[in-house]
């Protein structure tokens, strides 16, 4: 083969070497290529609302307050907020996966499959999103922007926070006791009934002693008191004609603090807020749902709260 020739092939190698390697930089996503995904570093405080959408199933949350949210009018944990806005700081680079709108239906990024998230100040969008499908990392999720035929896998959190429901973006705290306000409980628990009461700096159990351990820890529980979710509607009308299996009422010196009462279901209680006005925390008209544990660490068996009998000693043999 002559000189010629050689140089011929040499050339058309590395052609092929400089298409080949175009192809891969394209394939592996680098934005460097083409296109970025700069989103604003947003604060609560550079919030007002933010509002997820995904087919019928609306979420918005809302600003009440500099440290208070509302999920569709119902408190939110404000922490939750907080770490939304977190998980969309780019603090893993963003990955470019596809550049044209044929991948969107594959990536559920398509403006009917995804989920829409807008996130507001002063009544105007400062950023928007379509959210999808999660990638083949569980921890990641494609993402673009509206108008953008660019996809990209975005890593963190974000994933799970852009699936949550309404209801998980519920304040779950029923009530929030504490414990030197307490003078008195009063609990139903079946057939056993008691009555604690404070008096000076002791407890007595049916006017009797009790195990100042077991009741100390029993007041600890009262500090925050913790649903496991909502009741649905069936649970709710299924309960409302029966009696109560136990009940809870915290008394202080102003009076009554917190009324609860339990219905058992298969997989363990409803709990209605019947009244109290020195309990933070919980919705009045909210039916909620406790684990059996739970109910059972704040409607504890009064045999629990007696003294420990003292053991009788072995005679020697």
């Amino acid at each position: 083969m002559s000189s010629k020739h050689l140089r011929i092939v040499a050339v058309g190698l590395a052609v092929l070497l400089l298409l080949w390697g175009g192809s891969e930089l394209f394939s592996r996503g680098s934005d460097t290529v083409t296109g970025s995904l700069a989103l604003p570093r947003l604060a609560p405080a550079d919030v007002d609302s933010i509002v997820l959408v995904k087919g019928a199933d609306t979420v918005v949350l809302a600003k009440q307050a500099a440290t208070a949210w509302s999920v569709n009018g119902h408190p939110a944990v404000p922490v939750d907020v907080t770490d939304l806005l977190t998980a969309l700081k780019d603090t893993v680079h963003p990955e470019l996966v596809a550049q044209d709108a044929s991948s969107f239906g594959r990536l559920q990024v398509d403006s009917a499959a995804g989920r829409w998230l807008r996130v507001f100040h002063g009544g105007k969008p400062v950023l928007q999103l379509i959210v999808g499908a999660r990638a083949s990392d569980y921890q990641s999720v494609y993402l673009r922007r509206p108008g953008d035929a660019h996809v990209y896998v975005w890593r963190g959190p974000l994933a799970g926070l852009t699936e949550r429901r309404a209801d998980d973006w519920r304040d779950k705290r029923i009530a929030a006791l504490v414990p030197d306000s307490i003078t008195a409980l009063d609990v139903e628990r079946g057939k056993d009934r008691y009555a604690l009461k404070r008096v000076g700096k002791a407890w007595t159990l049916h006017g009797g002693a009790t195990d100042s351990g077991a009741v100390h820890r029993y007041l600890d529980r009262l500090k925050s008191i913790t649903a496991a979710g909502f009741a649905a509607p069936k649970e709710v009308d299924s309960t409302k004609a029966l009696r109560p299996k136990r009940r809870l009422s915290v008394r202080g010196r102003g009076g009554l603090l917190l009324s609860l009462t339990f219905d058992s279901t298969a997989t363990g209680f409803v709990v209605r807020h019947l009244g109290g006005v020195g309990a933070a925390g919980g919705e009045g008209a909210t039916v909620y749902r406790m684990n059996t544990w739970d109910v059972d660490g704040i409607t504890p068996a009064s045999r629990s709260l007696e003294p420990t009998k003292p053991t009788t000693p072995t005679k020697p043999k």
